[in-house]
């Protein structure tokens, strides 16, 4: 087996089980509603996790300079064992919100340490491809362990639910445990490192983090459909597992079309396909429409996660790809913050089908401003400055 292979293998089996640990809570909507609390609470709690893993991103590019991806991950799986066992035992929103954050802080920890291994290890001829075959490791979770929650949800075993969550945390730790036999990374200098400062030299690379932000907007809808799904006695897992499919084969099957992609117009794109399939399902909600339009939501997000990731390693130096790594998860991050806020406020106004075609509809127009008025003319301006040289 060749070392670019078995690092792929070290980088794709802590990212599905970091993924497992998450996405394990993505239909935990339904939980909280039998805790009897409201929608705006039960927003708030959702965000939680998402805002702890925005606000622990630096520390995360700190803590793997410092000491190494293997430490690194091992203590954030701790962690996130320790915020999914609260998140066991709690019923009353004071531990919720403490297991959410814990959790949430985890996965903020462990993802940029293990993105930074990658973007810092895998070289640039590889670098597309190779960032579409393991962001299958981030959704294959939703057509395996999102399921899995959900049937014994369905069944009235909560408690069996709630066990998932520490039990892949457990995982974070062992297979984190094998990651980092690079001493570059494991045993970085201080002074090898860039500062935050310099990133701000690099202006496409702030429009990657608004054209990321943005299709974060979109993407964080899938925490809240099965609010969606229980207001019409639906099966939120036919949205979940179509869009985990669709997107795990898009990566796999087509990573080296991915990687091949003209990534500046591609983002923009992939984003209003996420939001169209959105619009669908909550236009006309059923299983069936569920499952097409996860379909279609997953082919966006199946394109659009490893172009984000490859644009931020393409257009930053080695030494500044940890922290801007870092800040691009962050930035990410912002919009699995807001989504469920606006939808759990929305929902009590609007209800929860014209929530959720409001956001669609926003993210769909955003999107498309944005790749009309920035990255097509960027894209032109490239493509000309190349056919001089």
């Amino acid at each position: 087996m060749s070392l670019y292979a078995k690092q792929m293998i070290n980088i794709f089996i802590p990212l599905f089980a970091i993924h497992c640990m998450e996405q394990v809570y993505f239909i935990y909507g339904t939980v909280l509603q039998q805790y009897k609390l409201g929608p705006e609470i039960i927003g708030w709690l959702l965000s939680s996790y998402f805002i702890a893993i925005m606000c622990i991103r630096p520390l995360g590019g700190w803590l793997l300079e410092r000491f190494g991806i293997r430490r690194t991950l091992i203590g954030a799986g701790v962690l996130g064992f320790a915020g999914c066992s609260v998140l066991f035992f709690a019923r009353g929103v004071p531990l919720l919100l403490l297991g959410r954050l814990l959790s949430g802080a985890s996965f903020g920890i462990y993802g940029v340490g293990i993105f930074s291994y990658q973007a810092i290890t895998l070289p640039t001829k590889i670098r597309g491809a190779a960032f579409s075959l393991l962001a299958s490791g981030g959704l294959l979770p939703l057509a395996t362990i999102t399921p899995l929650g959900e049937w014994l949800l369905l069944k009235g075993h909560a408690q069996a639910y709630l066990s998932l969550g520490p039990l892949c945390a457990l995982a974070c730790v062992y297979f984190g445990s094998k990651v980092g036999s690079s001493p570059a990374v494991t045993k970085p200098k201080r002074e090898d490192w860039g500062n935050y400062g310099e990133l701000l030299i690099y202006r496409p690379y702030l429009v990657v983090l608004a054209s990321g932000a943005l299709m974060a907007l979109i993407d964080a809808s899938v925490v809240c459909m099965s609010l969606l799904a229980a207001e019409r006695g639906l099966v939120a897992s036919f949205f979940l597992t179509a869009s985990a499919v669709t997107g795990a084969l898009v990566r796999v099957a087509g990573s080296k079309a991915v990687g091949h992609l003209p990534r500046m117009i591609t983002l923009s794109p992939v984003s209003v396909c996420m939001g169209v399939g959105l619009f669908a399902v909550a236009l006309y909600p059923s299983n069936r429409v569920f499952m097409w339009g996860g379909a279609l939501f997953g082919v966006g997000i199946g394109i659009g996660w490893p172009v984000y990731l490859s644009l931020i390693a393409d257009i930053l130096p080695s030494a500044l790809r940890p922290k801007g790594t870092a800040v691009g998860l962050l930035v990410y991050d912002t919009g699995w913050i807001i989504t469920p806020l606006i939808t759990g406020y929305f929902m009590s106004v609007f209800g929860t089908a014209w929530s959720f075609r409001i956001l669609s509809l926003a993210g769909v127009c955003a999107a498309l401003a944005i790749h009309i008025l920035y990255w097509v003319p960027l894209y032109r301006k490239t493509k000309r400055q190349e056919a001089v040289l």
